[in-house]
């Protein structure tokens, strides 16, 4: 798996929803995912390297495509001012669920890492990272679904894609924690 090429699609997907600043997309005609009209009443706690919890929004859009519900849950993840974090799940009723992770700084130096995941979850319970192949599948449709210009709506009906989030969540910081451990232990 290519991470730097994860990490440029993770971007590119979260430029294209107007959550992150780009000079390809036009933000004066894109709406942002991250809109008052799409506040979730639920949080995300987290707790800082401080250990104060924090509680995070998340936001919720849905459309139609090929009649069936695409839900997307976006949640800001950062419990630092230094840089953003966002995860994004994507999930079309009856079909596999994508889980995204992304940790972006215009500020930081080039060796910060980003911590970038694209994940599948075929079973609403575990969770894989996607193979390059798959990461282009899934930019593709999400490309799609921009060139289409569907109209969102608020979601509703989804506390199961709540959970996902929260579970993939969980996965990435697993994944990026025990990776982590394996670097600082000199493996």
């Amino acid at each position: 798996m290519n991470q730097k090429l994860t990490e440029e699609i993770a971007y590119h997907i979260l430029a294209n929803l107007g959550v992150l600043p780009s000079s390809f997309v036009d933000q004066d005609v894109t709406k942002s995912v991250i809109d008052k009209q799409f506040l979730l009443s639920d949080k995300l706690s987290f707790e800082t390297e401080e250990g104060e919890a924090i509680h995070k929004n998340v936001y919720g859009c849905q459309i139609q495509v090929g009649g069936k519900d695409l839900k997307l849950l976006l949640a800001d993840c950062g419990t630092s001012s230094a840089f953003s974090e966002y995860c994004l799940l994507t999930q079309l009723k009856d079909a596999p669920t994508f889980g995204m992770f992304l940790v972006y700084s215009q500020l930081l130096d080039v060796g910060f890492d980003p911590e970038a995941m694209i994940a599948v979850s075929v079973d609403a319970k575990y969770w894989v990272p996607c193979s390059t192949y798959l990461q282009a599948t899934y930019l593709a449709g999400m490309e799609q679904l921009r060139d289409l210009g569907f109209g969102w709506t608020k979601c509703t009906a989804y506390q199961a894609q709540y959970a996902q989030l929260q579970s993939f969540i969980k996965f990435h910081s697993n994944f990026y924690g025990v990776q982590n451990e394996g670097q600082e232990n000199g493996s």
